[in-house]
């Protein structure tokens, strides 16, 4: 099974049409790095939950500093998860 980090990482490829990852490491940070705007983190929402249909995020209600990075985008996506399965 893929880790949660890997499917970003995996999605941030695809979304940002990039040739690998070798640019993509935990402490990459979405905005400053990698350009990703709004619209962008909305698509990058949106490939993350075709991989994971049971993370539940409403972009919405976000704070900054839970996706300023590859790895604390990981994190509040592994808490929506562990959230779902515990409802």
């Amino acid at each position: 099974m893929q880790t949660i980090q890997t499917i970003i990482v995996e999605a941030l490829v695809e979304l940002l049409d990039m040739p690998d990852a070798s640019q993509i490491s935990p402490e990459t940070r979405l905005q400053e790095d990698l350009g990703i705007d709004s619209g962008l983190l909305l698509e990058l929402f949106m490939l993350v939950e075709e991989r994971l249909p049971d993370a539940a995020v409403d972009p919405a209600v976000l704070r900054p500093e839970e996706f300023a990075s590859v790895a604390s985008f990981a994190a509040l996506i592994a808490r929506s998860l562990s959230e779902t399965a515990a409802s």
